[in-house]
């Protein structure tokens, strides 16, 4: 099928519950309405235009309303189904939505990186003959449920009762596999947040030759457990894209934009561009 046209018009909550921002922020003089709420893939840029939400295309007037704000720079599962805004969308109060669009568990992984990656104490003295030998294993397991119970939450909280989004499509996403690097996210070259795993790999001194393969390790783990609930018979209508091998990774040692990479761990403009053309598969037909 061939790609959408028309750019979405992607407004926050508040803006649509001004009515001095009309007409832009007017939802019925669009086609489709897409209720988004995640994490920094959602808000994080390297200029204003260049995250996921502004890279999609669709083939009718669509308009994105985004309850993750730019200042939510990262967020959590946890903080995605504790956002009022989103269960005020979800709400008798909200609007007729046409399809939900979540971005959550990379940040609790990259977060939690620093806890799952075994410091080589803990290792012992014998080579590791297996990547997983430098995770605790159990704990890491424990995050992914933790991730997973999330989601369904969050397809409880779309089905409640007066939902306006009740039993209308869920679009989530895997991630793709980051490079551990020096490279924290920056605001006109200023450094703001992270680096994640480059700090983790480093303090559990592991060597540099299996730093990609840690972290591409942990990234399958995620993604598999994310792609698993599209298998459990109560979650109806969740569709998982997954988005692993979609960019040209970052090089060790860079510490700028490389590859499809701003910094470790959020894509560029090309980045977005390419993820938004995977997701917009699975997309398109539910909006027909």
């Amino acid at each position: 099928m061939a790609r959408g046209k028309f750019r979405p018009n992607v407004v926050t909550w508040d803006q649509i519950d001004d009515q001095s921002s009309l007409p832009n922020t007017d939802p019925s003089l669009n086609d489709r309405l897409i209720l988004a709420e995640g994490d920094s893939w959602f808000t994080i840029a390297g200029i204003p235009t260049s995250n996921l939400l502004f890279s999609f295309r669709f083939h009718k007037m669509t308009m994105i309303v985004n309850c993750a704000k730019p200042g939510d720079t990262i967020k959590h599962m946890s903080e995605i189904e504790g956002n009022h805004t989103f269960r005020t969308a979800l709400s008798p109060d909200g609007y007729k939505w046409d399809l939900l669009l979540l971005s959550g568990g990379g940040n609790d992984l990259i977060d939690d990186a620093k806890n799952i990656l075994l410091p080589s104490a803990k290792r012992g003295s014998k080579a590791v003959s297996n990547i997983k030998d430098y995770c605790d294993e159990e704990r890491l397991k424990a995050l992914i449920a933790n991730i997973q119970e999330g989601y369904r939450r969050l397809v409880r909280l779309r089905d409640a009762n007066g939902s306006p989004a009740k039993k209308k499509p869920i679009v989530v996403h895997t991630y793709d596999y980051a490079t551990p690097r020096n490279s924290p996210a920056r605001f006109f070259s200023v450094p703001l947040l992270g680096p994640w795993l480059y700090p983790a790999v480093v303090a559990a001194e592991i060597p540099k030759k299996d730093w990609n393969k840690v972290s591409d390790y942990l990234i399958d783990q995620l993604a598999e457990g994310i792609l698993a609930l599209q298998k459990e018979s109560k979650l109806k209508n969740f569709h998982v894209v997954d988005t692993r091998k979609t960019l040209k990774r970052s090089a060790l040692d860079t510490t700028g934009d490389n590859g499809d990479w701003l910094n470790e761990i959020h894509p560029n403009a090309d980045g977005y561009q390419k993820l938004a053309r995977v997701i917009e598969k699975t997309i398109t037909p539910l909006l027909a």
